[in-house]
């Protein structure tokens, strides 16, 4: 397949590449080139006029937690419901979805069933089970949440775990958390073993964090990608910020603030937050109802409160400008879709609110495509980028993304997505 008569954003440091020509071979890019470069069309390959739109990567949702939305169906229909949430990340624009942490058994479920599925779907990549300590959060003193972690305070037992699990997923993930010392806080040795396990495994390891002090202990054992904005000591000061930044660029760790996470913890049950998402195109008057019924709707968060989270998302919406100024590398997660009408919506509203917190449009996009790969050692095959070789993921707009935000993030300006080289625009952008 060729595309033809495209501007080519490719999700690198390259100016666009205007009016060009991209080919699909096996469902992977295989040349990108000017117009000027053009070949024919060998054989029976379709060619398709994109009519003067803009190709970047497709878009990576790089922290969510699927496996929590499928427990109110039958086990048996788990794997299909996940999957069905899947498509609905490619219809708008997002072809990887990270989970960051369920049940094995039914992460592995929906990997099969997307083995022989036909219907177009974003690609999974998980971490099953995440490392806590002894009834930790998430699983806390509730037997349910059990299959959702290892719980553990030794680590010679979480480094076996640990070379076990990496096996079987993509990535590991630990909840490092909580007071020092404290029985449901994942120990640090334990912590080091994990990461030592999974990196000899040739995996990635990444680390929830709540305070200044968890990050760097995270950092200084090895960790891949630190996930949460951390809550500073002194909100008044950007001398954390300062400090972090140059602790994540020079070991080259990446952040994954989740920014709508605390937006959300911090506005629930706000009448206004919810009038913001429908000004704002993320939310519809239809969708308000459903929202407004939700348990959780109006109801503390049983692990940070409104308060705490209002200072965390303050706090990095005015300092992650200053950290990509400094070099950290950073990735788009949402975590939650609370106050959203569904999950795919809540990565599109985190791209917002990362361009609202300052980052230039290029610095958005990395965070939404390459730096969400390279975070979890994706960048050989699946980079997120426009490249020659990679699986042909990628995103048509109808507007240049890097002149508004809203050309990216608003699903009017979507003409349609590529998965592995399968698009979704023949009908409504027919072949040359």
């Amino acid at each position: 397949m060729i595309i033809r008569n495209v501007t080519v954003i490719d999700g690198q440091a390259a100016a666009p590449i205007a009016d060009a020509e991209v080919v699909v071979t096996d469902g992977r890019f295989s040349a990108i080139r000017p117009a000027a470069d053009a070949r024919p069309a060998a054989g029976e390959d379709p060619v398709i006029d994109a009519r003067g739109g803009y190709l970047v990567p497709g878009l990576w949702e790089s922290h969510t937690h699927l496996s929590g939305h499928a427990y109110s169906k039958p086990e048996n229909k788990r794997a299909e419901y996940i999957s069905q949430l899947l498509t609905d990340f490619l219809n708008v624009g997002v072809t990887s979805v990270v989970n960051l942490g369920g049940p094995l058994d039914i992460e592995l479920a929906v990997r099969d069933y997307r083995s022989t599925a036909t219907d177009a779907a974003a690609k999974l990549f998980f971490a099953g089970p995440v490392f806590t300590g002894i009834e930790g959060w998430p699983v806390l003193s509730d037997p349910k949440r059990a299959s959702i972690a290892y719980q553990t305070d030794n680590a010679d037992v979480a480094y076996r775990q640990a070379l076990e699990l990496a096996d079987q997923v993509d990535f590991i993930k630990c909840i490092y958390d909580d007071e020092p010392g404290a029985p449901d806080k994942l120990p640090l040795d334990a912590l080091k073993a994990i990461v030592a396990a999974a990196h000899e495994k040739g995996k990635k390891v990444l680390v929830h964090v709540h305070e200044r002090t968890d990050l760097e202990e995270a950092v200084a054992s090895g960790a891949d990608g630190i996930e949460h904005a951390f809550r500073p000591q002194d909100p008044s000061s950007t001398a954390e910020a300062h400090d972090v930044a140059a602790l994540l660029a020079e070991t080259n760790t990446y952040y994954c603030p989740t920014l709508v996470t605390w937006e959300q913890i911090a506005n629930n049950g706000d009448a206004g937050y919810l009038r913001q998402l429908v000004d704002e195109g993320f939310a519809t008057h239809e969708d308000i109802p459903q929202i407004t019924s939700r348990p959780i709707y109006g109801r503390e968060f049983p692990r940070h409160s409104a308060r705490e989270s209002r200072v965390r998302f303050d706090y990095a919406m005015r300092t992650l400008a200053l950290m990509h100024d400094a070099g950290v590398k950073i990735s788009a997660g949402s975590d939650v879709a609370m106050l959203l009408p569904a999950p795919p919506v809540a990565l599109l509203r985190e791209l917002r609110l990362l361009a609202k917190a300052g980052l230039p449009m290029p610095a958005v996009l990395a965070a939404g495509t390459r730096h969400s790969a390279e975070k979890i050692g994706q960048q050989t095959t699946s980079p997120g980028t426009i490249t020659a070789g990679s699986v042909a993921d990628a995103l048509l707009l109808d507007a240049d993304p890097y002149a508004d935000i809203a050309h990216l993030v608003d699903r009017s300006h979507h003409i349609g997505t590529l998965r592995a080289g399968r698009p979704s625009w023949e009908e409504g952008h027919p072949t040359a």
